[in-house]
């Protein structure tokens, strides 16, 4: 009852279309569950994604979860993951995608997946990493390990917003760096951020990963850019 009262009185409202929630929902209502665009884990390739890395670096997969459009829903789910404080929405996103990539992997061996990490500033300000958030989402559904302090960012970039990807790629040059070179060894690493649009930032951390010795690279996004 009373949490009924609580409800009424604050009631959880959607991540994506901000509507109310039904008591037997939690962080997405039926209907974005539905409708939000999905692109579909596992696309023949060469496709929209790959094309964003084809001669640029050498990876295995590219993923993406869903389809990001600005204004959309799945914009609205990225910002309220990355500025409103919404740490376990991003959590439970990365375990509904860590679900559809459980059941697709038979056939890949991801050995360790690592979140693109934030800036210690950054990380202080927002007080979590909505990347690791999505990273360990995967990781407890796929039971592939997961480690969040292996790849760290060295300093905060200016924004990237209208650069393209030439201009984020020079950008973010010197951006990262490999803090344990020895947890990567012989590794199929998944690397995993909230947004995918140029591809700048993943190739960036991705070249710092293979120098330190890992055997292969691939790429996950809960949202990107087409």
């Amino acid at each position: 009852m009373f949490k009924r009262i609580l409800q009424l009185l604050y009631p959880k409202r959607c991540g994506a279309c901000d509507l109310p929630l039904l008591e037997s929902e939690d962080f997405l209502c039926t209907a974005c569950r539905i409708e939000l665009p999905k692109p579909g884990l596992f696309l023949k390739s060469p496709n929209w994604l790959s094309v964003k890395f084809d001669g640029l670096f050498p990876f295995t997969y590219v993923h993406a979860f869903f389809l990001f459009s600005p204004g959309s829903k799945v914009q609205h789910l990225m910002h309220q993951i990355k500025y409103k404080g919404q740490k376990d929405l991003g959590e439970f996103l990365g375990a509904w995608c860590g679900a559809h990539l459980k059941n697709n992997i038979q056939l890949i061996s991801y050995d360790l997946i690592i979140p693109i990490p934030l800036f210690h500033k950054k990380f202080k300000e927002r007080g979590y990493n909505q990347a690791a958030c999505i990273a360990q989402g995967i990781s407890q559904m796929t039971q592939i390990p997961y480690c969040e302090n292996v790849l760290r960012r060295l300093s905060q970039s200016q924004s990237l917003v209208g650069q393209n990807r030439v201009s984020r790629y020079e950008t973010l040059s010197g951006v990262f760096e490999v803090a344990d070179p020895s947890v990567l060894k012989g590794k199929h690493v998944l690397l995993v951020d909230d947004t995918l649009t140029t591809g700048a930032t993943f190739i960036a951390a991705a070249e710092k990963i293979k120098a330190a010795g890992a055997s292969e690279i691939s790429f996950l996004a809960l949202a990107a850019l087409k």
